[in-house]
């Protein structure tokens, strides 16, 4: 499995569909229910999927400004690939139905370490408001 290839292929579909904001939330939501039905499943990337689906969603609404389109079309690239039920390992095969989708979560992680910080400290200067916080996973 090339997970370059592959998160690159998830990202050429995400340029288009970070366009509308509407469709970001739409899948963002999926994203983050799947992830819940998932969790035990996802392992160590569980944190920093719910990180890179709240940061998509602080960008689609415009409340994090502070990162560039490359950056979201690589979070919204690594969202979109956890949600196709059959990329590279099916997600309904046992035990590695989610191989492939923690190794692309990963490589985003590791391209946007920074702006993945850089998040997180925003995350803390911000006040979250009761709906805010029922987003979490």
């Amino acid at each position: 499995m090339d997970v370059e290839k592959r998160a690159h292929d998830a990202e050429s579909q995400a340029r288009f569909v970070i366009e509308d904001p509407a469709a970001v939330e739409t899948f963002a939501e999926k994203a983050q229910e799947k992830a819940r039905r998932n969790q035990g499943r996802l392992g160590a990337v569980k944190r920093d999927l719910e990180t890179l689906i709240r940061m998509l969603r602080a960008w689609a609404t415009g409340k994090y400004k502070g990162i560039s389109v490359a950056n979201v079309i690589i979070i919204a690239g690594a969202v979109l690939y956890f949600l196709n039920p059959i990329d590279a390992v099916a997600d309904f095969l046992p035990i590695i139905g989610f191989t492939d989708d923690v190794a692309v979560i990963t490589f985003a992680i590791t391209r946007l370490k920074d702006e993945f910080n850089k998040f997180e400290d925003w995350e803390q200067t911000v006040d979250v408001s009761p709906e805010s916080s029922s987003d979490e996973i």
